[in-house]
This record gives structure tokens, C-alpha cells and sequence, in this order.
């Protein structure tokens, strides 16, 4: 209900001219870009964020999450376009960029879940995201660790 979202970013663009350190303001930018699946800007606007504040919960958490969320729409491309490889070498190398971006999340959900071990969510996510990249080097050992830290918080165990 504010209008069209690309006269919003403009006018939030020349505010960050003037105040670059505006948490606020890249906040607002973040989340209209990912309103627009533009994941790329929305993750630029809150790593700028991070570098504002480095040891925020909330960013780290986010910026996690919005690789995770960019990962999932190319994952549904790709999907998409199973009837079309050509060879396995074409798919594998297609699949091999989509688990790249959820790579990129584990840093930053690490990096929160460390801020703030408790909250549930984020140890969800790791483990879930370490559970679909299992294949990857180290990464098993990441599920175990946070499948077993989800549990405990979960009173599961």
C-alpha cells in the first residue's frame, strides 16, 4: 500500500546517500527487495547491515535465511529445467551452483545461532540445511552437531 516498489527503493537510495550508516534504512531496503525476490540486493542491503553491526542475532540470522530462501527459488528453476540437461555433466554443474548458495548460509546462521544458542529456529534451519548438504566436506559433522542441539532444545532429548 505505499506505491510502486521500485519509486520506494529510489527514494530510500537517496536517504542512504545522505546517511549511510542508517540501520534502518538498509533494513527497509532489504526487505523491499526481497518483497521483489531480488535476492541479491536484499542480501546486499543486509550485509551492509552486518558490517554496521557485526554481532547482531537478528542480521545474521537474516542474511542466512535470505541465502536459504535465494537457494530455494533456484532450486525450483531448477526443477524446472530437469527435462532439458543435456548431459550429466550439465546437470551436476547446474546443481552444483544451487547447493552453493545454501552453502553461503551456514556462516551467518552459524554466526547467530552462536549470538543466540537458544532460539530453536535458527539450530531448524542449520540442521535442516546441513541436512540437504550432507555430501558436502565437514557438513555432516555440522548436522549432527546442530540435529543434536535442535533436540535438546526442542526437549527432545
Amino acid at each position: 500500500g505505499v506505491g510502486d516498489p521500485a519509486d520506494l527503493v529510489e527514494r530510500i537510495d537517496k536517504l542512504l546517500a545522505e546517511k549511510q550508516d542508517n540501520v534502518d534504512l538498509w533494513y527497509a531496503r532489504g526487505q523491499v527487495f526481497f518483497k521483489l525476490k531480488n535476492f541479491d540486493e536484499c542480501i546486499n542491503s543486509f550485509l551492509k547491515i552486518n558490517d554496521l553491526k557485526p554481532n547482531d542475532y537478528d542480521t545474521n540470522f537474516y542474511i542466512g535465511y535470505f541465502y536459504v530462501e535465494k537457494a530455494e527459488h533456484e532450486n525450483r528453476l531448477f526443477n524446472q529445467k530437469l527435462d532439458s540437461f543435456t548431459s550429466q555433466d550439465e546437470y551436476m554443474a547446474e546443481r552444483k551452483k544451487v547447493r552453493a548458495v545454501y552453502m553461503e548460509s551456514i556462516p551467518y546462521l552459524e554466526k547467530a545461532h552462536e549470538l543466540n544458542p537458544q532460539n530453536v529456529d535458527c539450530a531448524q534451519i542449520l540442521k535442516e540445511v546441513c541436512f540437504l548438504l550432507r555430501e558436502e566436506p565437514g557438513v555432516m559433522d555440522k548436522y549432527t552437531k546442530y540435529n543434536a542441539e535442535y533436540k535438546k532444545l526442542k526437549g527432545l532429548e
